[in-house]
């Protein structure tokens, strides 16, 4: 399973450098959605041309590169087990709601959003309710240009 697991739910460094970059270039936020955040979901309201309410509805879990399917579930567990099986990855997975993040690569909290946010998500196993199968949803290129863009700019 490990080989073909995307790098970054096993590797803490380049996890953390991508969610970096997602915090950078395509605000990705808030940082502790438990508080309220006013001014956090002010922005994101005026960014998106909705009221902060609707923004607030606009969530990585229900964005379309958040990947929640049972394959990436055991990546992103056995990543952050590693080798030690006494630790129980599930309570950090949980408490989280974490997924992937098929945009930014990185694991994503369900409760936070960014600038990149795709109607329709999450990615789940087919059959499961709340998004996509994972073979049935197929990024655009647009998709790719609004990454591409956000990390591009980083360069500049």
């Amino acid at each position: 399973m490990m080989e073909s697991c995307p790098v970054e739910t096993r590797d803490i460094t380049l996890n953390l450098r991508n969610r970096g970059k997602a915090i950078d270039k395509a605000n990705y936020g808030p940082m502790d959605p438990e508080q309220r955040n006013d001014r956090y979901w002010a922005q994101k309201a005026q960014s998106w041309d909705v009221t902060p309410d609707e923004a607030k509805t606009q969530l990585c879990g229900n964005c379309s590169a958040f990947n929640q399917t049972s394959a990436m579930m055991e990546c992103i567990r056995t990543g952050i087990e590693g080798k030690d099986t006494e630790r129980d990855s599930m309570d950090v997975i949980e408490a989280g709601d974490l997924g992937y993040c098929e945009i930014f690569d990185f694991k994503c909290a369900a409760s936070r959003t960014c600038d990149a946010w795709i109607v329709g998500g999450p990615i789940k196993d087919e059959g499961d309710e709340g998004g996509e199968a994972e073979d049935e949803y197929e990024y655009n290129d647009e998709d790719d240009d609004l990454a591409g863009a956000m990390m591009d700019e980083e360069a500049a």
